[in-house]
């Protein structure tokens, strides 16, 4: 789930993620995120954040939170346009949570 729809440039995303165990017995799942950034020619390009590898009981649930800026930097360009973001667990990838980045 994120916090907004439409993010401003320079501004930042916050998502929030509930994860259980289904099993029977205990899980040691590794919880990243990945982002899938809009580039200047229309493509997408995916860049995968680590968040925590965490040991789970059979039913326990974890919350997971993250904010991801679209801050200025020298080593990475953002472009204004449709952005996405998924969890990535054990290498599996949830579906995407879209949002648009404004222009500057």
């Amino acid at each position: 789930m994120l916090d907004r729809t439409r993010v401003p440039f320079g501004g930042s995303v916050r998502f929030t993620a509930t994860i259980r165990n289904t099993g029977a017995e205990d899980a040691r799942p590794a919880i990243d995120y990945v982002v899938h950034h809009h580039r200047a020619d229309g493509s997408r390009s995916t860049r995968t954040f680590k968040l925590m590898t965490r040991t789970l009981a059979p039913d326990e649930t974890i919350r997971v939170a993250r904010e991801h800026s679209f801050r200025l930097l020298t080593t990475r360009r953002h472009h204004p346009g449709p952005h996405a973001i998924a969890l990535q667990i054990n290498g599996v990838t949830s579906d995407r949570a879209e949002f648009e980045l404004q222009a500057p």
